[in-house]
């Protein structure tokens, strides 16, 4: 079956519905079981989190394979192509692979389908893929990034010797709940018997959420600024420099080519995840340095370069609530010179635009609102609306590519052009910018 085939059927099926299926895990178990479990057969890290879930299972994913290990990663949404959610050593699967794994899943789902009566979801299809390809690869260790939530999310079916949970924020609340204790129980259901828990979250209320859930399964947590943490965060050409202290041992002058001050929290938290998820080896400094170093995660302040002269330079930056937007502008703040801040910015429907809105307003700043083409996303003009009452002058231009070229317009060379919303208008930015992946 080729990519073009494996494609259309999960593009019919579609990113959005699956948030309206009932949240159960009885359609990807019962997937799983036709495929003889190959969730069994791989061990994982388990990653959840409001915020830095990609970040850090990259971080994760990249220091497993600096220690010669042949890691798969699964992450979630991917901004160009759909193959970019399943990657071998960092790389994303080929076409043909892909289109091989659709076509070995293919019988499987039709015979479920059949007998449940009902779909599986874009998402329960995907990771179903996901666990068939790393099964049958093999690989020798798999990062696993939740979708959504935690204990409802498909890729709960996996027992992850390490779950991490990066932080706790208040995101799709209409799903899982509006109060952040609530959230957490959702995230910590990730949690299994006898794993170890890493967590960034540093709220007391919140990290008692996650102690209770650990210990009612015999799991052991290591929290942030207790068991492990970040001693030197410092800005550095294209990244930061570290020092970090694990349960294990303190590691120092480290670089990682990301930038954000959190990004050393999200360092620190896959670093300690991958020392437990390793507990015989002692990660030596160079496999540190290198799988740090080696590190990519696009969109999250990638910077693509102007020209000098005429163009400045574009951060696109995936931050789709509140606090992600409240780190990405402090993060410009400290990682980049500007006078102002140009925002290309399209949010989905179901986000908090106005509290997005209003982290933005707290640097000098313009927005070009526009949307993604394929997901349901605010209204420009209601967008425009919401910017006025910021107190952020606005203008509305719908096409994403179209929308970049008037910030990039509108910029002087002593601004700044940021793309943000949405992993969706990054990913179609990027593909402005640099082309298709």
């Amino acid at each position: 079956m080729s990519f073009a085939e494996a494609s259309a059927y999960l593009e019919e099926l579609g990113v959005d519905a699956m948030k309206s299926a009932s949240p159960s895990l009885h359609r990807i178990e019962a997937l799983c079981d036709a495929l003889d479990h190959p969730e069994r057969r791989v061990r994982a890290i388990h990653v959840t989190g409001t915020n830095g879930k990609t970040s850090t299972a990259r971080l994760a994913a990249s220091l497993l394979s600096a220690t010669g290990l042949t890691v798969g990663t699964y992450t979630s949404p991917h901004l160009q192509r759909i193959t970019e959610r399943i990657a071998r050593g960092g790389e994303p699967l080929g076409d043909d692979e892909f289109g091989d794994v659709f076509a070995h899943v293919r019988p499987y789902l039709d015979a479920v389908e059949a007998r449940l009566g009902e779909r599986l979801t874009f998402f329960e299809v995907l990771t179903g893929m996901f666990f068939l390809w790393a099964a049958d690869a093999p690989v020798d260790a798999v990062v696993v990034e939740v979708g959504l939530g935690g204990r409802w999310d498909a890729t709960n079916v996996v027992h992850g010797d390490v779950a991490v949970v990066t932080n706790v924020g208040l995101d799709h609340t209409a799903l899982l709940g509006d109060a952040r204790e609530t959230i957490a129980k959702e995230k910590a259901g990730i949690v299994k018997p006898s794993s170890y828990v890493v967590t960034a979250e540093r709220t007391p209320a919140i990290l008692d959420v996650v102690e209770e859930q650990a210990a009612g399964v015999g799991a052991r947590v290591a929290a942030v600024g207790r068991d492990f943490d970040v001693l030197d965060n410092r800005t550095a050409v294209g990244g930061r420099y570290l020092s970090v202290r694990t349960s294990a041992r303190s590691y120092h002058e480290l670089y990682v080519p990301l930038h954000g001050r959190h990004q050393g929290v999200n360092a620190a938290t896959a670093l300690e995840a991958v020392t437990a998820f390793l507990p015989a080896r002692e990660l030596d400094d160079d496999v540190v340095l290198e799988g740090l170093a080696r590190t990519d995660v696009p969109g999250r302040l990638e910077t693509i370069p102007g020209d000098g002269a005429t163009e400045t330079s574009v951060v696109l930056d995936v931050a789709h609530n509140p606090d992600g937007m409240s780190a990405l502008v402090a993060s410009l703040v400290e990682a980049f010179a500007f006078e102002r801040v140009v925002f290309v910015a399209g949010i989905l429907a179901d986000k908090d635009h106005r509290g997005m809105l209003a982290e933005m307003a707290r640097v000098p700043c313009a927005l070009v609102a526009t949307q993604a083409r394929s997901m349901r996303s605010v209204d420009p003009d209601e967008l425009r609306a919401a910017a006025a009452d910021a107190g952020i002058e606005c203008d509305v231009v719908p096409d994403v590519g179209a929308a970049l070229a008037a910030a990039r317009a509108r910029a002087g060379l002593d601004d700044l052009v940021c793309v943000t919303g949405s992993h969706y208008v990054v990913g179609e930015a990027r593909t402005s910018l640099l082309g298709p992946r």
